[in-house]
């Protein structure tokens, strides 16, 4: 085998194997997304439940709002609760309602507050 063939195997290789990590699902699945993360640090340890309940709520999109334009972000939270919103999360409803890790906290507030997950229409999801 000539140096030039043995070089030119050998860069196939190497770019063959970068490639391949670029596929890897893995190392990406690892990486949670702000909506997932967001929602680990609200609930802990019942987090499971409460991604199950905001996919069902709005797909996990933070920037999700109602048809009827009342209830927002991952969990759609109402509109009803503007002024508490706002002392529970230090955000005006307007700006926080989509943020995720805002709209997580008062999400886990209310479920804290009702004992569950009854003031949400998803709540087969849990």
């Amino acid at each position: 085998m000539t140096k030039r063939l043995r070089a030119a195997l050998i860069g196939a290789v190497f770019v063959a194997s970068l490639g391949l990590n670029a596929c890897d699902t893995r190392a990406q699945a690892d990486t949670p997304s702000p909506s997932q993360d967001a929602i680990t640090q609200a609930f802990g340890p019942i987090a499971d439940q409460a991604m199950n309940v905001a996919n069902c709520e709005s797909n996990m999109d933070p920037s999700a709002v109602s048809s009827g334009g009342g209830n927002y972000g991952l969990f759609q939270i109402n509109r009803v609760h503007t002024s508490e919103f706002e002392s529970v999360t230090g955000q005006p409803f307007h700006d926080g309602a989509l943020d995720p890790y805002a709209n997580s906290a008062f999400a886990k507030y209310l479920y804290d507050q009702s004992g569950g997950w009854g003031p949400w229409a998803c709540r087969w999801a849990a």
